[in-house]
């Protein structure tokens, strides 16, 4: 790859907390499933060519295969990726989205035990790209970006496919389907709903223009309250107690004045999303219009097909039921400037007998550390993880550790 695309890919290198927000990336695809299926048959034209816009195939396997894996209520399996880039025109029309994945999870959905599985899996972990092996050693969020930025002709789903593709190396599992979520569309979606109220967490200013607390399009919100105030201009203020989709953004955005920093950002993601599910649960004729589902399926990538959309919301809702979350452990390492997560052979073991045992799958030994194969001259460069701690590399360290702090097999 040329130096201007590791450059592009360096600018995106900061290490962020994204595991928080994760979990929610899943529920908001899945609220898309469910609409699509309380819609049925009466908009299923419409619906089509609204899901259609937002498909792209990766081309890794057969679509009769693993469509026929849900007529059949087969466990399944999907990679749910976030990011904040690329919705002009609908998400993944334009260029104008080679960033990084801002968070990645493993999901797998089991209708038969009534389970799903959510596995946040770090960003940062040190891995070789698969196809892009030479510009090692890169982060596994960046497989996605480096596909993307080295051919202009490449599809969102081509993108997609270079992180699975590097994911499935790394953990020995499979993936049958992706989502991509952008969490900048969750303005449209705040409008579609006609707004909503907010109590925010902590008192902040900021800017649309320039991202700070000074500037014009300004915002002030105020801790504890869903009041707010606004000014085109930075200085005549209007007040507010509904939060329209700029408002929403501009609320879920700020991150530099915030004491827990990236965190405190995610936190306040979580409570719009929350804002949102409590909006529609509470009136549910909302979300029965066509407009509500063009503005969310344009902030949504995948390779899921209508029919497909239908089938899930139809076949798999029971496995809704039980919604389990575990995070990877790992432990944090600088290499050469820049920070990386590091996970050894009993960390990814852990991840792969769970996603196995999720998908009816016998047991078998996890993948390569690194996904695509290093060369012994770049193996001396990092080491292994095993190497260099050994502490998580034993019979301890083959369970996942769940969102509420238990430990499962």
């Amino acid at each position: 790859m040329s130096n201007e695309v590791n450059h592009r890919m360096d600018k995106y290198s900061t290490p962020r907390n994204k595991k928080h927000i994760a979990r929610y990336l899943l529920l908001f695809v899945l609220f898309i499933v469910i609409v699509s299926a309380i819609l049925g048959a009466v908009y299923l034209h419409t619906v089509q060519k609204s899901v259609n816009r937002s498909y792209s195939a990766t081309g890794l396997h057969s679509e009769g295969s693993v469509s026929n894996l849900i007529q059949k209520k087969k466990p399944i399996s999907f990679l749910v990726l976030g990011t904040d880039v690329g919705t002009e025109g609908g998400f993944g029309t334009d260029r104008n989205r080679v960033g990084l994945t801002d968070s990645m999870m493993v999901v797998t959905i089991n209708p038969k035990s009534k389970t799903t599985t959510l596995i946040s899996v770090p960003r940062d972990i040190m891995t070789s790209i698969s196809g892009f092996e030479t510009s090692f050693p890169q982060k596994l969020n960046a497989a996605y970006a480096f596909k993307e930025a080295s051919d202009n002709k490449a599809s969102l789903g081509d993108g997609v496919s270079t992180a699975i593709v590097t994911l499935q190396k790394m953990f020995n599992f499979p993936i049958n389907y992706y989502a991509m979520v952008n969490m900048s569309g969750l303005g449209d979606v705040v409008d579609q709903l006609g707004g909503v109220s907010v109590k925010s967490p902590l008192t902040f200013a900021f800017s649309q223009e320039t991202a700070h607390a000074t500037g014009k399009d300004l915002y002030q919100f105020q801790q504890d309250s869903t009041n707010f105030k606004y000014a085109s201009d930075g200085q005549n203020f209007q007040s507010f107690s509904k939060m329209n989709g700029k408002a929403a953004l501009a609320f879920s955005r700020m991150r530099y004045q915030d004491p827990l920093g990236d965190y405190g950002r995610t936190q306040r993601q979580r409570i719009l999303l929350n804002a949102i599910i409590k909006k529609v649960k509470g009136d549910p004729s909302k979300i029965l219009n066509l407009k509500f589902i063009n503005a969310t399926t344009k902030n949504i990538a995948s390779d899921l097909t209508a029919q497909d959309m239908l089938a899930l919301g139809s076949n798999y809702m029971s496995a809704s039921k039980n919604i389990v979350s575990y995070t990877v452990q790992g432990e944090g390492e600088m290499y050469d400037g820049v920070s990386f997560q590091r996970v050894t052979t009993a960390q990814r073991q852990a991840i792969t007998n769970k996603v196995r045992a999720n998908l009816g799958l016998s047991p078998a030994d996890t993948g390569s550390e690194f996904g695509s194969n290093i060369s012994s001259e770049q193996l001396l460069q990092v080491n292994t993880a095993d190497n260099l701690y050994p502490e998580d590399n034993t019979d301890s360290n083959l369970t996942l550790k769940s969102e509420d702090g238990n430990y499962s097999q």
